[in-house]
């Protein structure tokens, strides 16, 4: 009778485990045809995962994406899928080989080292020997066997010196190597794949520490918000959704502009940050300017037939440091103003200089 029940069980558990598995995946589907984007590899993850509800972190990225009531664009997706479903996967495993790879050599150095301790004991205790034989030795050739052998001692320790610490040279190379990865691992963590900047996580740590260093030396400092005003309209006319390469290309543009000058971000979505250390709201301003001078002439066409697609029209919004406010306060407030300013009527927003004044 337990065979039976065992049977059972064990022919009912992948059933339910691939009728889930089943359930979300129509799920994910359906929700790519609510929402019309794509079916690819990509995009079925991201919404597969939101629809499993494992990922909580994607989903409110998600949700808030969605709350603004605009669809989802491919280069939301993209940054979804490279920030909450693949991304740190992979880096995950990476940073646990790199561990793993740490560990090992690290095993090798104390194993050198215990040797070194090893030799060091053998070596001393040939010095004991040859102590205790010179002094008896009754004949020269007494004392020249107890000194050959003492210098043979003494070569041969030398010997292994030198190739343990060869040894410990490599070990110390190789942990210093994989150290440097891990660095660089955790750095490209902080970055957006698609345009190479940083990630509001890792923007709100710079203008944390440049706000502070501000406050501290009376410098001016100013955060800026850009977001794309018409991008659904020009993937209309495109015929098809080209989120990615304006975001890709208006990146471009904000890298051109800023320079050595400030840092650039990523927030959610079509959102672009950038931060202005010793910069006034006004130099600020002229920045906004000279971005919307470049877009003006960036003509985006279709290919073979080179016919107009449009132009890339986007919202600013500023916040100047001011004694009290956070780096939250100061991104909150420049992004209620390009919200502002992406839903006004104006063909091109010029930077609102209003109720703002520099540190």
């Amino acid at each position: 009778m337990n065979d039976q029940k065992n049977q059972v069980l064990r022919t009912k558990k992948p059933r339910t485990a691939l009728s889930l598995s089943w359930n979300i995946g129509k799920t994910a589907f359906k929700l790519i045809s609510q929402h019309r984007t794509s079916a690819d590899p990509k995009s079925y993850a991201v919404w597969y995962e939101y629809a499993s509800r494992k990922n909580p972190e994607l989903r409110m990225a998600m949700d808030q994406i969605l709350g603004h009531e605009r669809g989802v664009t491919a280069a939301e997706l993209r940054q979804l899928y490279d920030a909450y479903v693949t991304e740190n996967r992979d880096a995950e495993a990476e940073l646990e080989t790199i561990s793993q790879a740490i560990q090992s050599e690290v095993a090798g150095a104390k194993s050198l080292v215990t040797e070194v301790i090893t030799n060091t004991s053998q070596y001393v205790s040939s010095m004991d020997k040859a102590k205790g034989i010179i002094p008896n030795a009754t004949t020269p050739d007494q004392i020249i066997e107890a000194i050959d052998e003492l210098i043979e001692d003494t070569q041969s320790s030398q010997a292994s010196a030198q190739s343990i610490q060869v040894a410990l040279q490599s070990k110390h190379d190789q942990i210093t190597d994989l150290s440097g990865k891990v660095g660089e691992l955790r750095e490209n963590l902080k970055r957006d794949s698609l345009t190479d900047f940083f990630n509001r996580q890792k923007f709100e740590e710079l203008l944390t520490e440049r706000s502070t260093e501000a406050l501290t030396n009376g410098y001016s400092l100013t955060v800026m918000i850009v977001c794309v005003k018409n991008m659904q309209d020009l993937s209309l006319t495109a015929g098809t959704d080209i989120s990615e390469f304006v975001l890709k290309s208006l990146s471009g543009f904000l890298t051109k502009s800023v320079g050595d000058k400030g840092v650039c971000g990523r927030f959610t979505g079509d959102e672009l940050a950038i931060l202005l250390p010793q910069s006034a709201y006004a130099d600020a301003g002229k920045i906004a300017k000279q971005i919307i001078d470049e877009l003006d002439h960036f003509k985006i066409v279709k290919k073979p037939s080179d016919d107009l697609v449009g132009y890339i029209e986007c919202a600013f919004g500023g916040s100047s440091l001011q004694a009290g406010l956070s780096a939250s306060d100061l991104i909150r407030r420049a992004s209620e103003q390009a919200t502002q300013a992406k839903f006004s009527h104006k063909s091109s927003v010029k930077f609102d200089l209003t109720n703002h004044q520099a540190a």
